[in-house]
């Protein structure tokens, strides 16, 4: 996958990057994780910057007391004041966007590459809808009450990542039988698998990491380079 020093293509002019970025960020408990800073800069501006390199519209949702400092740090982008969940602020982006491809990016995850988001939206192209999965090198078990109950071979198995890239009529049917049936998922990725399609494997990255506690923060300053 593309990483530092590779050479940048040409921003895709039918792609929408959306970034919900508008929780708190009570788990590491330092407030609004979009404007933590590593490097110098706020973790939305390294990902904002990273994805206007990559699609022609960049959509950004924030808390709505911060939307003043957040176009100020992302200027190009559209910003719009998030949900209450992190899916409601993903149907408000897309309920923003304008193009037909939509490639959803965490800003706890601003260690993708601009070659995995790539990779992503042209999987989904060839299928409506694809993620960045974390292959793994050991069996997985499902555990239950203490107990292993079965076993699963590497290959059968992914962490989900990010980024997600959809067709936006599909992304769009999704939302709406979400919010019909009142599911609630942490992925938007799993929300397509709930009702019922498929969605294609990208092999993700382990620079990728997500930064949601203290320990991930702390392993943040050795990946520093994966942010541009």
């Amino acid at each position: 996958m593309n990483g530092p020093g590779a050479p940048q293509a040409s921003p895709l002019q039918d792609l929408s990057i959306l970034i919900p970025a508008a929780g708190c960020g009570e788990r590491l408990g330092l407030g609004p994780k979009a404007f933590l800073e590593l490097g110098g800069q706020p973790l939305v501006r390294w990902l904002a910057r990273k994805a206007r390199k990559v699609a022609a519209e960049v959509v950004i949702a924030a808390p709505p007391a911060h939307l003043d400092r957040l176009a100020a740090l992302c200027p190009g982008c559209h910003c719009i004041a998030g949900g209450a969940t992190h899916q409601d602020s993903v149907a408000r982006l897309v309920e923003a966007s304008t193009k037909p491809w939509l490639l959803v990016q965490l800003v706890a995850r601003p260690f993708a590459t601009m070659g995995l988001m790539r990779a992503v939206v042209a999987a989904a192209r060839e299928t409506g809808a694809a993620g960045a999965f974390l292959q793994l090198d050991v069996p997985v078990a499902r555990i239950q009450d203490g107990f292993v109950m079965q076993d699963f071979h590497p290959d059968q198995v992914g962490v989900f990542q990010a980024p997600q890239a959809f067709e936006r009529d599909l992304l769009s049917r999704v939302l709406a039988e979400a919010a019909a049936k009142g599911w609630s998922e942490q992925s938007t990725a799993q929300l397509v698998l709930r009702s019922g399609l498929a969605v294609r494997v990208v092999p993700g990255e382990k620079t990728n990491i997500k930064l949601t506690t203290a320990e991930d923060w702390r392993l943040a300053d050795c990946h520093l380079e994966w942010l541009e």
